[in-house]
């Protein structure tokens, strides 16, 4: 829980006794046990901790996120590292590669995951078809991406694979990167009703937040070396899903 010294359902200056309850185990995700957490004083429920970049039951980060925080880069183009996050699935998209029919039980490489992580990201940044002008609009603002982007983005949305990944990752230029992209996606995505609402702990204010973008002001591109995000929190359900 790192410097965590409140729990999410404090008010003002209240007082906590965290604990941990249990880990839940996970096949895909962070790739390790996440922390299910308590408060003895607010004894209201559970609710689990998610590493920076994660998202409730997610089996791919939407950021790419170290687990302590900072965004991660490629030290050449010093794009953030898609790849390895919900936007691999539509980057192979984008490039004609349809991933397998049928694949072992282990491997999330399959068509029908691909084709689900392609409708999720096509939601998250604002292309998908079944978006509204207006929660276009929420969405871009929450990016701080041009409404206008989304739009054009949008117009080339198509039955085919290869079109939507395309539509999504035109977007990806106009997306400034900085220290503030994390909280902007994951406010994003709450627009939509992808996920409820993200908390996270500030250290640096000792008190849980909600990650606001729509008023944040562009960073320059050194803004990384500021404080980075620390790990969000959703409620916990009584019984987790697999995987």
């Amino acid at each position: 829980m790192g410097r965590a010294r409140r729990c999410a359902n404090a008010k003002a200056a209240q007082t906590c006794r965290l604990f941990i309850d249990h880990h839940r185990d996970r096949k895909t995700g962070p790739g390790f046990r996440l922390a299910v957490v308590g408060c003895s004083r607010h004894p209201v429920g559970r609710y689990t901790l998610y590493p920076p970049g994660h998202i409730p039951y997610g089996r791919q980060a939407v950021v790419p996120c170290s687990p302590s925080g900072p965004l991660l880069r490629d030290q050449t183009t010093g794009s953030p590292v898609w790849p390895g996050t919900l936007m691999g699935a539509v980057i192979d998209a984008a490039a004609g590669q349809r991933w397998p029919a049928h694949s072992p039980a282990d491997d999330e490489r399959r068509r029908r995951t691909q084709g689900c992580r392609l409708d999720l990201a096509g939601k998250l940044f604002g292309v998908h078809p079944d978006h509204d002008a207006r929660t276009r609009e929420r969405i871009a603002t929450r990016l701080q991406v041009p409404t206008l982007r989304l739009r054009d983005a949008a117009g080339d949305w198509a039955t085919s694979w290869q079109a939507r990944g395309g539509a999504i990752l035109a977007v990806l230029p106009s997306l400034p990167v900085d220290a503030s992209l994390l909280d902007r996606v994951l406010t994003a995505g709450a627009v939509t009703a992808l996920w409820p609402t993200p908390q996270r702990w500030d250290p640096g204010r000792g008190t849980w937040v909600r990650p606001r973008s729509s008023g944040a002001k562009r960073r320059g591109p050194h803004a990384l070396q500021e404080r980075a995000p620390p790990p969000t929190n959703s409620p916990a359900v009584s019984s987790p899903p697999a995987g």
